[in-house]
């Protein structure tokens, strides 16, 4: 039986010492977001985790994903954002390596190209 998902809202202030390796240069816009209330900052499971959401129609897009156990612990997220009413999960990542360790299905959408000048 899979441990259901503890998750407590909280500010980005509290979030970014969790999150930086998957912030990077974005915090300041992610800020935003979420001073706007356009994104939400989570911890998960007591602290063992912590992720920055935002929603856009029926998809939920996970910004940031850090801590321990995420493997466990997205099987519980995804369950509690299906049962939100949810149809998708999408995440953006510069770490391929995230899916193993959350160990899910995810279906490869695009690859993103930038050239600085």
């Amino acid at each position: 039986m899979e441990e259901k998902v503890i998750a407590e809202k909280i500010t980005f202030a509290q979030a970014a010492p969790y999150l930086s390796k998957s912030v990077g240069d974005d915090g300041v816009a992610l800020k935003k977001q979420c001073d706007s209330g356009i994104a939400q900052c989570w911890r998960l499971q007591k602290g063992q985790a912590y992720m920055l959401t935002r929603a856009e129609n029926k998809e939920l897009v996970v910004c940031c994903f850090e801590g321990e156990n995420l493997g466990e612990i997205i099987t519980g997220v995804i369950q509690a954002v299906k049962n939100s009413g949810f149809s998708s999960i999408r995440f953006h990542t510069k770490r391929p390596a995230i899916l193993k360790l959350i160990r899910q299905d995810f279906e490869f959408v695009e690859s993103i190209f930038r050239r600085t000048l």
